[in-house]
């Protein structure tokens, strides 16, 4: 998106106007009905919007249908280049850039609503992210961390664009009248109750973040909106993320978060308790010398002798016949393997 992916190739793609814009979208729409019988949409934006850096399509696609885009492409459209990234396929038409978007049919009304109107998904998705969440174009998800920080699930609460919305305080009657300009939807996203200034500047962003919103102009015109306007609207987060779960339960009872969480925290603690009775260290220990490519080699054939029962062996186990079974299944299959090969 925006109108740069192909420059790597070599392949420079222009600006078009409006007009330009929708003819090509509209032939491109329509090949896509009559050659692959896919129903598409263009991303809405604002309607003053006078030229366009490329053609962002998202295309509605059955799970169980599988399409090679990039041979589709070549074959129909015969592009300079076609390059791929995240599942979006970006080529040039005309001398425009156009990217294919697929979206799963069943994501395709809450992605409909998230890509339109640039920047405003990528704003909403900040508010939330203060409360522990993610908003993407699958819908708003509770990000589950396990106790060693990183991200080992994210629980759905909703894919309903105005439940969404009505929790992160925006008005989403007012989303669907759309905007003449990109100063109406900087406003839409000021005047939610949770609009902090301060957490969109780059120096608050995180290293992952700061990079991609470097790339996207949309996003710096929004800073310069709020730097122009001398805008400085705070809202204290708690930083405890925690502290919003009653709510967020709350808002979304079907989610049943609590007791997905309360699942989740077991299956840690259970995996915890194995890594601490069976681990590469204690098996270092066990057998004097193993190490590197051997150990990973040793542990991995305990694991698959014990199968299924593995994890039950480890946690109803004295550690010292755990240590006994091991060395003894390490002398018959480990050093067995090193006599036949020689």
């Amino acid at each position: 998106m925006g109108g740069k992916a192909l420059n790597k190739y070599g392949v420079f793609t222009e600006r078009k106007n409006t007009n330009e814009f929708y003819i090509i979208a509209q032939d491109i729409q329509f090949r896509l009905g009559m050659e692959l019988n896919l129903t598409s949409a263009t991303v809405t934006c604002y309607r003053t919007k006078a030229d366009h850096g490329d053609l962002d399509l998202l295309i509605s696609v059955d799970k169980d249908i599988q399409i090679n885009w990039k041979n589709y492409i070549q074959g129909a459209f015969k592009p300079q280049a076609i390059n791929s990234n995240g599942g979006v396929y970006s080529f040039d038409y005309h001398g425009f850039q156009v990217d294919f978007i697929p979206i799963p049919k069943q994501k395709w009304e809450t992605a409909l609503v998230y890509f339109s109107f640039d920047p405003l998904g990528n704003i909403m998705g900040k508010t939330y992210h203060k409360f522990g969440l993610s908003y993407g174009w699958e819908g708003l998800f509770y990000k589950y961390r396990n106790p060693h920080g990183t991200n080992s699930e994210n629980i759905l609460l909703t894919n309903d664009a105005r439940r969404i919305f009505d929790f992160g305080g925006y008005d989403y009657d007012r989303y669907l009248k759309g905007y003449d300009t990109l100063e109406e939807i900087f406003r839409f996203a000021i005047e939610s109750k949770y609009f902090d200034a301060e957490m969109f500047q780059m120096e608050n962003l995180k290293s992952l973040d700061k990079k991609r919103n470097r790339k996207r102009g949309s996003y710096h015109l929004f800073l310069n909106y709020i730097k122009d306007n001398d805008i400085t609207t705070k809202y204290s987060f708690n930083e405890d993320k925690d502290w919003y779960l009653d709510t967020i339960n709350l808002c979304f009872p079907e989610a049943q978060l609590m007791v997905k969480l309360r699942e989740l925290q077991l299956k840690d603690e259970k995996a915890k308790a194995i890594a601490d009775r069976f681990n590469g260290e204690l098996a270092m220990e066990w057998i004097p010398g193993l190490k590197g490519k051997e150990l990973g080699v040793a542990m991995g054939e305990f694991k698959l002798w014990w199968g299924n029962y593995f994890e039950s062996f480890i946690l109803n186990t004295a550690p010292s016949d755990i240590k006994d079974n091991f060395i003894a299944i390490y002398d018959k299959i480990i050093l067995t393997k090193k006599k036949l090969n020689g």
